[in-house]
C-alpha cells in the first residue's frame, strides 16, 4: 500500500518497516550510482562517489527508523557492484572482504559507511540526546 502523501522527503502513512517505503531511498542511490559512472572514474573516485552518497541520500531516513534488514542488504549491494563491478557484465573481481572496506582508513580499510552499523548510530544518538539534555526538552 502506497502512502497517500510525501512530506520533506518521507512517506507520510507508510509502515517504515516495510521495503516498499524504503523504495524511495533505493532507486536515488541507485541513479546515483549509475553503471556508467563507474565506468568513468577511477577506484579512489567511485570510493569518494559511495562515501559522499551514502552520507548524505539516506541520512534522514535512517536518522528516523530502523532500515529493515532486506533493505540494508540492497544498499550494501549496490556498494559492492559500483566499487567493483563498474560495468562488467560478466564476474567480478573482489580485491577485498566488504568487513575490510567498511573498516577506517587508519585500520587497513577504505573507509566505507556500514549501513546497518551507520543506522543504529544515527538512532542511538537520539537515544543519548534524550537522556542528556533534560533541560532543553
Amino acid at each position: 500500500m502506497a502512502a497517500p502523501f510525501v512530506y520533506l522527503g518521507l512517506p507520510v502513512g507508510g509502515s517504515h518497516k516495510r521495503s516498499a517505503f524504503w523504495n524511495g531511498v533505493i532507486e536515488k542511490v541507485q541513479a546515483r550510482l549509475s553503471r556508467w559512472k563507474g565506468k568513468c572514474l577511477s577506484m579512489a573516485g567511485r570510493i569518494c562517489l559511495i562515501k559522499s552518497v551514502f552520507s548524505s541520500i539516506p541520512l534522514f531516513f535512517m536518522s528516523l527508523f530502523k532500515v529493515p534488514s532486506g533493505v540494508a542488504d540492497k544498499l550494501v549491494r549496490i556498494q559492492r557492484n559500483f566499487l567493483w563491478g563498474w560495468g562488467s557484465d560478466g564476474r567480478k573481481i573482489v580485491w577485498a572482504s566488504w568487513k575490510k572496506v567498511c573498516k577506517p582508513r587508519e585500520f587497513g580499510g577504505l573507509g566505507i559507511i556500514d549501513t546497518k552499523m551507520f543506522n543504529l548510530a544515527l538512532l542511538r544518538k537520539w537515544i543519548w540526546r534524550l537522556g542528556s539534555d533534560k533541560d532543553e526538552i
